[in-house]
């Protein structure tokens, strides 16, 4: 990985990512935790690579409210403290992208099977986030 990217706050990285979801980068400073966002609370772009980098993976998603439902209580069921969640407005409705470090797949509706198997392949058993151990 790559060392001395981090900012300060909410500043902006001072070069665009490589890829939408970033899958590597710029990434935020400070605590972060590894759950289910809600919209108001959506994760950055900074807090989702803070996330990669501490072995966790991150679920992006702009998807109807029955299938946002049915992915966050998997989430919560299946993958507490392994997958963030967040919407992000650079995917289409109905669209998902699965992120870990230097890891991306994107799809289109919800599907639970690939979601398992991507967490399964990239993302630490427990990650390693600041303050949580």
């Amino acid at each position: 990985m790559e060392a001395g990217k981090y900012l300060i706050g909410d500043r902006a990285p001072p070069v665009p990512y490589s890829s939408s979801p970033p899958t590597s980068g710029w990434r935020a400073s400070g605590a972060f935790s590894i759950t289910v966002h809600c919209p108001a609370t959506r994760l950055l772009e900074p807090k989702q690579v803070s996330v990669l980098e501490a072995g966790g993976v991150v679920a992006s998603r702009e998807l109807p409210d029955g299938d946002r439902t049915a992915l966050e209580r998997h989430i919560r069921a299946a993958h507490a403290g392994r997958v963030a969640v967040t919407a992000y407005d650079e995917l289409q409705p109905g669209q998902m992208a699965f992120t870990a470090w230097g890891t991306l797949q994107r799809g289109d509706g919800l599907d639970l099977a690939a979601l398992d198997a991507f967490v399964d392949a990239y993302a630490d058993k427990e990650p390693d986030v600041p303050g949580t151990r």
